[in-house]
């Protein structure tokens, strides 16, 4: 293969197709980094994916040495947000029940209680800053698809979704106390 800096810089000069060997050269390291954090292989793939992706769009911002180590780094920083999201924000179309959870009514209601904070929280939230989050994890929708609903840059939605985590971890823990 082509020196790596060599390929980066075709890559960012036009010649797109060349990606898919940086793909098919790192798709094993980062599905493995990805499994080993989120644990389920279907997500680990979408993680590998969503790594890619964000690898790709942001390829004129690369300036390390390792490339390995910066895809390495966005395939963690994926995957640690993957799981801390999957934490907070839990999917509204689940069907609970207590059997569900193992007969514990307790955990049940708290769950419950959960659920029904968190969407206080997100419907206190402004209009411009609810509608990104709960595109972003209820829907299920990537920051780029969002943006084109919103006909908005990706910045302005990576942004609105940065602020709006940011809000409801501040209000979750005020809740608290």
């Amino acid at each position: 293969m082509e020196h790596e800096h060599d390929l980066i810089r075709q890559i960012i000069g036009g010649n797109t197709e060349l990606f898919e060997k940086i793909v098919v050269k790192y798709q094993n390291l980062v599905y493995t980094v990805c499994l080993n954090i989120v644990g389920d292989s279907g997500e680990a793939e979408n993680m590998a994916q969503e790594t890619f992706l964000s690898a790709y769009s942001s390829l004129s911002g690369f300036r390390g040495d390792s490339f390995k180590s910066w895809i390495c780094r966005i395939a963690v920083n994926k995957s640690i947000d993957y799981k801390r999201k999957r934490y907070i924000f839990e999917d509204y179309a689940e069907l609970e029940s207590v059997a569900d959870i193992g007969n514990n009514v307790e955990e049940l209601a708290e769950r419950k209680e959960r659920r029904h904070r968190l969407s206080g929280i997100l419907n206190s939230l402004p209009e411009k800053y609810s509608a990104v989050i709960k595109s972003f994890y209820y829907d299920g929708l990537p920051v780029k698809e969002i943006a084109n609903r919103m006909n908005k840059p990706e910045r302005t939605v990576e942004t609105r979704l940065y602020r709006a985590k940011k809000l409801v971890k501040e209000r979750w823990g005020e809740d608290d106390g």
